[in-house]
């Protein structure tokens, strides 16, 4: 992949193929799926894309959030890695990708909180280790319940 790049309308199809090769598809999702996942998207965020403005420009980078939120009418917890991009050609267009595991509410992850944390101006190895030590990642990443599913989407913000 290194020789390769890719576009903004193809980071969906990659970041689904990558996943799909190490076993985790949208979908219902296992306990285990969090953590392959979050090494996948890693891999993933490194990846250049060649339409986006540079990470150095704000162009393109990374936000972990989690939270318990009722958006669409449903109530639910949920932590999801986002990748961002302003294209190149016009910093008026902006671009997401979301990967966002749902898990139904309880007190206990309505005690996480809600948080978030970007990577711009970070190196990638020291905002995954901040994001996943927030408090939401860490408890989903703890495997104590299976999310009900995995979502990936990617749209203009």
């Amino acid at each position: 992949m290194d020789d390769e790049f890719v576009l903004i309308r193809e980071t969906k199809p990659l970041l689904t193929s990558m996943l799909g090769h190490a076993g985790v598809r949208p979908g219902k999702a296992a306990a285990a799926d969090v953590l392959t996942t979050v090494e996948v998207f890693r891999r993933f965020a490194a990846v250049p894309v060649d339409d986006a403005a540079s990470p150095q420009d704000d162009g393109d980078g990374v936000l972990a959030q989690f939270g318990t939120f009722d958006f669409d009418g449903v109530r639910e917890f949920w932590a999801d890695l986002t990748r961002q991009f302003i294209e190149a050609d016009d910093e008026d267009v902006m671009w997401q990708l979301r990967c966002t595991f749902h898990w139904t509410p309880n007190a206990e992850t309505e005690a996480l909180g809600s948080g978030d944390l970007w990577s711009f101006g970070i190196p990638l190895d020291d905002f995954f280790a901040e994001a996943l030590a927030l408090p939401g990642w860490a408890w989903a990443l703890a495997g104590v319940r299976a999310p009900r599913h995995l979502t990936i989407e990617l749209g203009q913000v």
